[in-house]
């Protein structure tokens, strides 16, 4: 007629490993996700303390045109290993892509990989105007870092105004 007392208790006792076998999976994954996320940020952490780059000379080289001039800077990586192809730049209020110097006027002047601790990149800033105004050229690595650089042309030579460098915190 109907079912045992000890069919019903199968039943219970096979729903209850049911759901306590997929509690068990969702709660192992969430707390892989949590691991790996931790793991993540402190691999960002080590690399944002680890990125020491500037300029190796006091500007660069620079070559002129007629009513303009390119300027050829030298970034010299003193910390960790970096990896160019994720630069980005902007470039007075531009975004600019560090990789194709044609489509923007700012672009490296070698196919640059890695930029390995100790070695130095040419990054070509080409049709800059001589025109005196305060140049701004902010490099961004991958892992959120800058490097932020001002020049300005004063009539008879290209000066360097400002160097700066930084990472972005998180709030706590």
């Amino acid at each position: 007629m109907g079912f045992s007392v000890s069919a019903s208790a199968a039943i219970i006792f096979i729903s209850f490993l049911l759901a306590a076998s997929t509690l068990y999976a969702a709660w192992d994954n969430s707390y892989s996700n949590v691991r790996a996320a931790q793991d993540d940020w402190y691999e960002l952490k080590v690399s944002r303390l680890n990125t020491l780059l500037g300029l190796n000379a006091s500007l660069g080289s620079v070559s002129w045109g007629s009513g303009y001039y390119n300027l050829t800077l030298y970034v010299q990586n003193s910390g960790e290993t970096q990896y160019l192809p994720h630069w980005s730049g902007v470039y007075d209020g531009d975004y600019v892509t560090l990789y194709n110097i044609s489509d923007d006027n700012v672009g490296w002047a070698e196919n640059y990989t890695y930029l390995l601790p100790g070695e130095t990149a040419n990054l070509n800033v080409t049709n800059v105007g001589e025109d005196g105004k305060l140049h701004n050229l902010t490099i961004i690595f991958a892992n959120g870092c800058w490097l932020r650089l001002s020049w300005h042309y004063n009539g008879t030579a290209v000066l360097l105004d400002g160097q700066s460098r930084g990472c972005p915190t998180e709030v706590s």
